[in-house]
């Protein structure tokens, strides 16, 4: 599935022609290239251009756009104006992440998706776009730095605005410390920890802009206690994120943006099925009999218009109560 591009606007003079170029359409990089060269080289021109480019700035911007809007570049976008709030929700495909998705979009939000498994998402973006609903997905492997930079600015760019970053990607890496490979370790931390940070650094300058914004972050119980033999490493990722944002918290306290870290117990996800580690057992999936993640998706949901805070939705947090 092709990214859909940003929505353009006649207000936005001829900065116009250089996203076209960027455009993730063939076509209109070409048709973009052609008329940049036409204005910059020294190459004979038609007759036909020449009296194009006399017209004036306006009438020319003018039939551009419409060029545009018959090629289908605003297809998945809503027009500019639209104040609906904006979700990205980064492991989308499964578990949490999907539960998250529906919820967002039953509040009639616009959702950006991102995944580094593709299908399920983009069957959800599809289903979507079906019934009115404005969405579009990213496959990204979060584990790469140059792969997630920029993605919040990408999302800005299409929507005009992000309201609500869930970071929810995540997997487990069972190995004892003296069964760890450093790099299965480093890639698990890049996953669980740095993207959270990243798309979070991304997000929050833009969230100030606006005056308002939050921020999921999805930890775990095992963030806040001692872990299983084989589940030191996740353990360290989600205990990180404590400490981090519970920082950030105070940080951005001042600007409107608020912070929650939710630590939830067992879900029946696909975590025990994505395991990896030399003691990962893809055949035995011990999450199957665990939590339903539409509820602890509800608690997450319940907790967004009550600021910053760090919640333990599902079971844990009513075994509490």
């Amino acid at each position: 599935m092709r990214e859909s591009g940003p929505v353009y606007s006649p207000k936005r003079d001829f900065a116009v022609i250089e996203k076209l170029s960027a455009h993730p359409h063939t076509h209109l990089r070409r048709r973009s290239a052609a008329i940049c060269s036409q204005e910059l080289t020294l190459e004979p021109v038609p007759s036909n251009i020449v009296k194009e480019a006399s017209m004036s700035k306006s009438i020319f911007l003018f039939n551009l756009l419409i060029c545009c809007f018959i090629s289908g570049v605003t297809s998945a976008s809503e027009p500019s104006g639209d104040d609906r709030p904006v979700a990205l929700i980064t492991g989308s495909s499964y578990g949490l992440g999907a539960e998250l998705t529906q919820l967002a979009v039953a509040r009639g939000w616009r959702v950006a998706l991102v995944d580094v498994r593709p299908a399920p998402s983009i069957l959800k973006v599809e289903e979507i776009r079906a019934s009115g609903g404005i969405a579009t997905f990213y496959e990204v492997d979060l584990a790469v730095p140059a792969k997630r930079a920029g993605l919040v600015r990408q999302v800005v760019d299409e929507f005009g605005r992000i309201d609500y970053l869930f970071n929810n990607a995540g997997y487990a890496y069972l190995a004892t410390l003296e069964e760890m490979d450093m790099a299965a370790a480093h890639h698990l931390f890049e996953v669980n920890y740095w993207a959270y940070a990243d798309l979070a650094q991304q997000a929050l300058p833009l969230m100030r802009a606006q005056g308002r914004g939050t921020v999921v972050n999805v930890s775990s119980i095992l963030g806040m206690r001692g872990g299983s033999m084989g589940y030191g490493h996740y353990a360290a990722t989600k205990h990180a994120l404590h400490g981090l944002f519970q920082s950030t918290m105070k940080e951005v306290a001042d600007a409107g943006i608020h912070i929650i870290v939710a630590a939830p117990g067992g879900m029946r996800t696909q975590v025990g099925k994505h395991s990896v580690g030399p003691m990962a057992d893809p055949t035995n999936d011990r999450a199957a009999q665990w939590e339903d993640p539409a509820i602890a998706a509800q608690d997450i949901f319940d907790q967004l218009e009550s600021g910053s805070a760090i919640i333990n939705p599902g079971y844990v947090g009513r075994l509490q109560d």
